[in-house]
């Protein structure tokens, strides 16, 4: 099942790294601003696409990692005590938060603003929809995922716009 998943996820990259390509093309070679406004509407809405699947084959690579590292960590706990030494963890190179770290990042004080929505951290500080660290009566520094389904259910493609920076530890 996870191996069609990935599949299908590198198939849709695939085809919109092809379309992107094809846009640059066009976009190069058209004066009409009409069409050039479109073009750059697509390219953008390809880029945040392939920044959000690009994120859920991290998340299907990290969970596949996770499961076959899985005897080797125990192994090397009992052998040398220091499972988290392994530069090859995988949760070495994410940033994991707890629900406590997570509100710190509440977009006051200078801090910057992060939300956590279905278990992944992104950072809403320069989004126009949080100006202030809120949107719509909904604060940062909290896990919104509940919020989002109830508002946004199926439109991922507005995460996609988010830069993440971290999971959030469940």
């Amino acid at each position: 099942m996870k191996m069609q998943n990935i599949e299908m996820l590198r198939l849709q990259l695939n085809n919109l790294v092809t379309q992107a390509r094809y846009d640059i093309y066009t976009l190069s070679s058209t004066n009409d601003l009409s069409m050039q406004n479109q073009i750059l509407q697509r390219l953008w809405d390809s880029i945040s696409s392939i920044h959000f699947l690009s994120e859920l084959l991290a998340n299907q690579a990290m969970n596949c990692t996770q499961q076959t590292l899985q005897p080797y960590t125990n192994h090397q706990q009992i052998s040398s005590g220091s499972a988290s030494s392994n530069p090859m963890n995988p949760q070495s190179t994410s940033r994991m938060f707890t629900l406590e770290e997570l509100s710190k990042y509440d977009g006051k004080n200078g801090m910057p603003a992060y939300v956590a929505v279905n278990g992944i951290v992104y950072d809403v500080t320069n989004n126009k929809a949080w100006a202030a660290a809120t949107h719509f009566g909904l604060l940062a520094g909290k896990d919104l995922t509940k919020e989002f389904s109830s508002c946004h259910a199926g439109q991922q493609s507005i995460l996609a716009t988010l830069p993440v920076v971290g999971r959030l530890r469940q």
